[in-house]
């Protein structure tokens, strides 16, 4: 997607959020954005930050990615670790009805948690929180089919000390083809959703309005909005390490930290110059 129609207008910025905090580029830098992530050459040059090369408009331009440049984790990564996580916690949950299963058949004791919010996925379940609609409704629906789960513990090893180990396996049968499967099916929904959520962006900047200057990966993209130079707070006294031009108070919404781009590059050239 092309910026051109804005590059003339210094008083408006791009914002994007990393981790808890909002930033912003002057749309007089952007010369428009894309998803052209998965056609970067990648580089074996192993720095911070630097990803490799995109040919964009003929140019070979330097990619940077954003938030590891900042010091930040890479929104993508967690929700990467978040789908190996569920992958685990569904095993888990395999795993933990085939002791119940293994304890009624042969009187062996059953050590694993009863009570769902002991569970590795329950002390992730009620601590995690979200603003993603869409991740909390699939969540929602994961609360009963998983406290279920766990109530058969005490009801199905209570029935097989009173003599009814026949029914209790029989009952345990069925809850794995009802219960669990709806327990899986769900955990698999929301993986498959947070996978769709990764579209990283690449936006590509300039110097000048028309040259290519260099490219930097995004996660997420905010909103364009009108900002006034006066109401930036310079950032010189506060530290000189940050690739932060300013902090625009911005009464008509968020405020954010105007990037530097001309610090951030300067830092990711002084990186890739050290590292040879």
């Amino acid at each position: 997607m092309s910026l051109t129609n804005l590059d003339t207008d210094t008083s408006r910025a791009l914002t994007f959020p990393i981790g808890e905090s909002l930033f912003g580029i002057d749309v007089s830098h952007i010369l428009s954005f894309s998803d052209s992530y998965d056609e970067i050459k990648y580089s074996t040059n192993d720095v911070d930050g630097f990803i490799g090369y995109l040919d964009f408009r003929n140019t070979l331009v330097q990619v940077f990615e954003c938030a590891t440049s900042l010091s930040h984790t890479k929104e993508r990564d967690s929700i990467i670790k978040l789908v190996g996580d569920i992958k685990t916690y569904q095993q888990a949950h395999i795993d933990w009805v085939t002791a119940l299963e293994h304890s009624i058949i042969s009187n062996e004791p059953f050590t694993k948690p009863r009570d769902p919010r002991l569970c590795a996925f329950g002390k992730w379940f009620y601590a995690f929180q979200t603003d993603d609609e869409g991740l909390r409704a699939l969540l929602d629906k994961i609360e009963n089919p998983h406290k279920h789960i766990h109530s058969l513990a005490d009801k199905l090893l209570d029935m097989t000390a009173a003599g009814n180990r026949d029914t209790a396996i029989e009952e345990l049968r069925i809850e794995k083809q009802t219960t669990l499967k709806k327990l899986l099916r769900v955990l698999d929904y929301i993986n498959d959703y947070l996978n769709n959520s990764i579209h990283p962006i690449v936006l590509h900047l300039t110097k000048d309005g028309r040259t290519p200057w260099f490219s930097m990966v995004l996660d997420n993209i905010g909103d364009i909005i009108d900002y006034s130079t006066v109401a930036m707070d310079s950032m010189k006294s506060t530290n000189q390490n940050e690739p932060i031009k300013g902090y625009v108070r911005n009464p008509a919404g968020e405020s954010f930290m105007m990037l530097s781009l001309e610090k951030f590059y300067g830092q990711a050239e002084a990186k890739l110059s050290m590292a040879g």
